[in-house]
């Protein structure tokens, strides 16, 4: 017995020296995996609340007012959510993403300036490109007056559903019974009216006019008309910084804490597409 127990103390002592060795490497392995849960875990409830961002931001789109305040393509705006998700507020912050197709900011001083047009301009009247009466920005602008004014442009459209036309347009001076019409044509021949501009805006102030194109049909040669109907050389209606762009794209960055979520969608007449929805990380 007494060389049994002789036997066993060297081994009791291997044994303890070797749990002395593990036990340390044991803990630091839990705590490093408690840790990764714990980051984990945070990292979720970021994510979750980032998310929270993107879909308060779709339904301001799609059913609030945060759609008018993104006029222009490029047009961003910032915001925070009203209530924390998880403890946390989301930053949110929303930009109109929108491809030019054409565009002329009359800036040329003549009518064959902008980019993305089939041909210059055509003019027939009283239709002329001028510094005067103040333009909405810059140096030029068109002015158009008396019965015979008529301008028109064409470009290729057939590739882009959805367009849109943009303007900035100003009336001045106009009595019951003058207008001027904005046409569309497919082909040049056959006309409809987009929009029309009477003596209840003559306000002698430039206003945006966004015009949804999306539901005529587009082609390569797809032509845009103003078509004048006032009875005077007094009557003045202008126009400013003319675009035709694509479908609209607002994209989404929702931030909370460490985590990033974007999105792309469209909105059109209350339907939405999401087009992309990513998660980033942002870096320590």
């Amino acid at each position: 017995m007494r060389d049994e127990r002789g036997q066993a103390l060297p081994l009791a002592l291997v044994a303890l020296a070797i749990g002395a060795l593990l036990v340390p490497v044991f803990m630091q392995s839990v705590s490093v995996h408690t840790v990764a849960a714990r980051n984990n875990s945070s990292s979720l409830v970021q994510q979750y609340s980032a998310e929270a961002g993107i879909e308060d931001a779709i339904w301001q789109l799609a059913s609030g007012d945060l759609a008018s305040e993104l006029t222009f393509p490029g047009d961003t705006t910032g915001y925070t959510l009203s209530a924390p998700v998880n403890d946390i507020v989301p930053g949110i912050l929303v930009t109109r993403v929108q491809d030019s197709i054409a565009i002329d900011d009359l800036e040329s001083g003549g009518w064959a300036g902008g980019s993305g047009w089939l041909y210059d301009w055509h003019h027939e009247g009283d239709s002329i490109i001028t510094s005067a009466d103040s333009p909405h920005q810059g140096t030029y602008h068109i002015q158009m007056r008396n019965t015979d004014s008529y301008i028109k442009r064409a470009l290729d459209t057939s590739e882009w559903p959805g367009t849109h036309l943009i303007l900035w347009a100003k009336v001045s001076a106009f009595e019951s019974g003058d207008k001027v019409y904005c046409k569309i044509s497919p082909d040049n021949f056959n006309w409809t009216t987009v929009m029309t501009w009477t003596s209840t805006v003559s306000d002698d102030t430039y206003h945006i006019a966004n015009i949804d194109l999306s539901s005529y049909t587009m082609s390569s040669e797809f032509w845009i008309a103003f078509d004048s109907e006032m009875d005077s050389d007094t009557d003045y209606f202008y126009i400013d910084d003319v675009e035709i762009a694509g479908p609209i794209v607002y994209e989404i960055i929702s931030t909370a804490g460490s985590e990033v979520t974007t999105a792309d969608i469209s909105v059109e007449d209350g339907n939405i597409t999401i087009q992309s929805w990513t998660l980033d990380i942002v870096p320590d």
